[in-house]
């Protein structure tokens, strides 16, 4: 016997997509990095697992000199994906089914290649141009998600996600862009 409308539990909105990806922009803000900050988010059954966010490994010297020299910042930033990963090994946390929600970029191929690995079944980002610079690795990692079954969600992020934020769209920071 089915259970009376009033005793189903309810459906989940249509913008938890759209408030998982908020929460992993509010995660990228954390990065130090000049020039592009990176979150990412892993969710199953609307909980939050882990996070993470690009930069310089733990305990290694994030200083002034090394964030402003490009080529050595790229050498040594961890991608806010591995880092996601790399936080739920180390505390023990099961990444197996799990949707990746990152801001503001498409995965790279070798954080694609991670996600595959760690058992991710879904990755959502907004729904931006991506900078042509990085296509090609986004172009891998898609096909590198298609081949592995793993969905990915470019979702829109204008307008409001909550009624009351109507009107402070504009208000947020553009984390795209350095500080």
């Amino acid at each position: 016997m089915a259970n009376p409308p009033e005793m189903r539990p309810p459906k989940p909105p249509a913008h938890w997509d759209q408030r998982f990806l908020s929460q992993a922009r509010l995660i990228a803000g954390w990065s130090k990095d000049p020039s592009t900050k990176v979150g990412a988010i892993a969710v199953r059954e609307r909980r939050i697992l882990a996070t993470g966010y690009n930069g310089i490994p733990m305990h290694v010297n994030d200083d002034i000199s090394r964030l402003n020299n490009r080529e050595m910042r790229l050498q040594m930033t961890v991608h806010a994906e591995a880092n996601l990963i790399s936080y739920a090994a180390r505390h023990g946390v099961c990444l197996n089914g799990a949707t990746c929600y990152v801001w503001p970029l498409m995965t790279c191929s070798q954080c694609a290649a991670q996600l595959i690995q760690a058992g991710f079944n879904k990755v959502v980002l907004p729904d931006f141009v991506m900078p042509l610079r990085w296509q090609e690795s986004f172009e891998t990692a898609k096909l590198m998600f298609i081949e592995a079954g793993v969905a990915v969600a470019a979702i829109p992020m204008s307008g409001p996600i909550e009624p009351a934020l109507e009107g402070y769209e504009d208000e947020l920071p553009d984390l795209l862009t350095p500080d």
